[in-house]
């Protein structure tokens, strides 16, 4: 799973779904949320670029939380309002894409 959040560009994100789709457990986004939030390496790994399929932010378990969360995809170009990715149908990151 490491391997696959290296992947995701800046400006991009990608949903808990689609991590599990890309890892082979298309029925696992659940999981994937429990895996991430136990990253003992935020910063290598970046969990944050990682939210709901409904283009709301999730959590997040690094300190600061959600707040921490939105700040880091802010540096990435990544906008937040009221809870959601601005513009997300065009920020989500396709695994299965060249």
């Amino acid at each position: 799973m490491q391997k696959l959040l290296l992947k995701v560009p800046r400006g991009m994100v990608a949903t808990y779904g689609g991590v599990a789709k890309a890892m082979g457990r298309p029925r696992s986004a659940r999981y994937i949320g429990f895996l991430l939030k136990s990253n003992p390496e935020p910063d290598k790994y970046p969990c944050y670029k990682v939210v709901r399929g409904d283009g709301a932010v999730g959590g997040y378990s690094a300190p600061r939380g959600v707040k921490e969360k939105i700040r880091r995809l802010a540096q990435d170009n990544v906008i937040i309002k009221k809870g959601r990715v601005l513009k997300f149908e065009s920020k989500i990151f396709n695994f299965t894409m060249p």
